[in-house]
């Protein structure tokens, strides 16, 4: 069950753009930029959407190399 949607973008702007073209609030407590790759502590059951201009973020490598580990732990507990 995803409990949480942790939104890659290169910027905010770009992060609360994704929420109202999703019809989310970008205040929502479910809804997370993840401006940082410590951000990434603690997150298991979530949904991880990489936006158009992510791989702009001035930290997507390593912010996605992380997102891809979490993904790859998901994917083999089934």
């Amino acid at each position: 069950m995803i409990s949480l949607i942790a939104v890659l973008a290169c910027d905010y702007r770009e992060f609360e753009e994704w929420c109202r073209n999703s019809g989310l609030s970008s205040r929502d407590r479910d809804v997370v930029f993840i401006s940082r790759w410590d951000r990434l502590r603690g997150l298991d059951n979530v949904k991880f959407i990489r936006c158009p201009r992510w791989d702009q973020h001035p930290d997507a490598g390593h912010i996605d190399e992380l997102v891809r580990r979490i993904e790859d732990r998901r994917a083999h507990r089934g």
